[in-house]
């Protein structure tokens, strides 16, 4: 079967496009994508057990802690960067808007190779992200996660389709929509 991520590569024939390029590109084929189990069956990355810092991942998530929390994403799109007792501590891009999440990840891809490879990856501490004086759309993201809490396998993204995947509508909020969060979130940016 042919691989819509595969085509949306091909398509950008070895060029830096635009993120408004790969965002349209996207939403012509997310239709097909609406979970775990379809996204991971593409070649959007490949199933590990690891985190890396600097990666991006995708995962099921249910937190500990889940009816003390106004909300939370069951499906984070997550760049890891900092260990904490017992999980980690990442970046959740669905916690922004489409567009907010383009300007933070064109903002994070300054910390990566100029080249982007399958090999890539975000070199970005807490200490650069914490007064996020340089990193504003970052605030809302911050997140920390339990590993006994993760209740799938992560999905390692290939950094050749970062920008693709940043895209896609696979945020899945519980006790509010992405409309909410994503008020919630520019309110925090802008305060």
């Amino acid at each position: 079967m042919a691989n819509p991520f595969d085509n949306i590569r091909a398509k950008a024939g070895d060029q830096d496009r635009s993120f408004n390029w790969y965002m349209t590109a996207v939403k012509k084929l997310s239709g097909n994508f609406d979970s775990f189990s379809s996204v991971s069956k593409t070649d959007l990355g490949e199933l590990t057990n690891q985190l890396e810092p600097g990666g991006m991942y995708l995962f099921i998530y249910d937190p500990k802690y889940a009816s003390t929390l106004p909300y939370y994403d069951r499906l984070p799109l997550c760049f890891p960067f900092d260990d904490i007792s017992g999980g980690f501590a990442g970046l959740n891009l669905h916690y922004l808007p489409p567009l907010l999440r383009m300007k933070l990840m064109g903002r994070l891809l300054d910390y990566s190779d100029r080249e982007i490879s399958d090999k890539s990856k975000i070199e970005v501490s807490w200490n650069m992200l914490k007064g996020f004086s340089s990193f504003p759309e970052a605030k809302p993201t911050v997140k920390k996660y339990l590993y006994s809490q993760v209740k799938s396998r992560f999905l390692r993204i290939d950094p050749t389709h970062w920008k693709a995947s940043i895209f896609l509508p696979l945020q899945s909020f519980q006790n509010s929509n992405a409309t909410g969060v994503w008020k919630d979130s520019r309110e925090l940016i802008d305060g």
